[in-house]
């Protein structure tokens, strides 16, 4: 589409790379030299993530809810209108496939945000599955809605500037609906609009008047979620992986019944334990530790670093890692190596499933 070039031009001008995926939608990933402001913008500011790779997949109908709790993890069915959750679709194995963002924004309808790259593959599962339920699948992305996105503790203000109100999901802007979901990244306040395509370009244009506000891309994204404790489908974890391996308890419901790898699911957490998962960590500022880099501990290979943050918070970096059950139970350091000091220490994520 031909907004997909007029906001990437905003981008390209501050010398952005982008990464393209599905329909020719541009992700911002990283800008020269500006990394230090973004993360100030994040912390003390707000900063706008464009997010319009994200496909957007409405189900609308009186079974659009019941189709769609058998589909996910999360229990969608106790979302309240203009609230969203995090959440799975898995395989019969209980292996995670696809990592969502499920937004609830009428009484029967739910909008399914898929990662950038992967929303005609959650469309083709979605549409597999549907036979007979009355309910109607509709990608918003053609031509309807994209995604952008608010963070940081002056989001709500800048948002009210252009009609936004704070207790409202649906506000208008140019005469044209924007949907407002309040979704905080860990403790870092952040809003998702679903902006209609129409206006995109007007309402970017006037989120970047405010002297506090401006373009953000992945990277800065990422130096967030670290700091947070917040891992990242297809970096902290994969296909290979289990939802309690990566620490997502804020995507699973073990209370509301049967959905695809619900079984599995259930017989770890009432009887059982991963073999691996994803902690949180404290680097100090010295150490030699890069995203990628193996862990030890008692002279034995227990895992690696998945993420780490390039940003120093009281003297540390903070980062994530999947390792070993066992030696995520104790209160031990980890080391780079058998021969090096142990001097990374690490803790559960929030959203551990206990």
């Amino acid at each position: 589409m031909e907004i997909y070039k007029i906001i990437d031009e905003l981008h390209l001008n501050l010398g952005c790379r982008i990464q393209e995926f599905e329909g020719g939608a541009g992700l911002p990933t990283s800008y020269s030299d500006r990394l230090a402001e973004e993360i100030n913008l994040l912390l003390h500011g707000c900063g706008l993530f464009d997010l319009k790779a994200c496909w957007l997949i409405a189900l609308k109908g009186i079974d659009a809810g019941t189709f769609l709790q058998g589909m996910v993890t999360s229990d969608v069915l106790q979302l309240e209108v203009g609230e969203i959750q995090s959440s799975l679709i898995c395989s019969n194995k209980g292996k995670i496939i696809h990592h969502l963002e499920i937004f609830r924004s009428e009484k029967d309808e739910w909008i399914v945000i898929c990662d950038p790259g992967e929303g005609q593959a959650v469309g083709t599962i979605l549409d597999n599955f549907h036979i007979r339920e009355d309910l109607e699948l509709r990608l918003l992305n053609s031509g309807e809605m994209l995604r952008i996105d608010l963070s940081g503790p002056d989001a709500e203000k800048i948002a009210e500037k252009l009609g936004y109100f704070r207790d409202k999901i649906k506000w208008t802007f140019e005469g044209e609906l924007v949907l407002t979901a309040k979704f905080n990244l860990g403790k870092l306040p952040r809003l998702i609009n679903l902006v209609y395509a129409g206006v995109l370009q007007k309402f970017i244009e006037q989120i970047l008047q405010n002297e506090k506000a401006d373009l953000i891309g992945l990277e800065a994204f990422d130096e967030m979620r670290c700091l947070e404790g917040v891992p990242r489908s297809g970096v902290d974890y994969g296909k290979d992986n289990f939802p309690q391996e990566a620490g997502l308890g804020d995507h699973i419901s073990f209370d509301k019944g049967c959905y695809i790898g619900q079984e599995p699911h259930a017989r770890m957490y009432h009887r059982g334990h991963p073999n691996w998962i994803s902690v949180w960590l404290s680097v100090p500022e010295n150490s030699k530790a890069t995203s990628g880099a193996l862990l030890f501990h008692a002279g034995k290979e227990i895992g690696k670093i998945t993420s780490l943050g390039s940003f120093s918070k009281d003297s540390v970096f903070r980062g994530i890692a999947m390792i070993r059950h066992e030696a995520a139970k104790e209160k031990t350091l980890l080391s780079l190596s058998v021969d090096e000091p142990a001097e990374i220490v690490h803790e559960p994520l929030p959203s551990i499933i206990v």
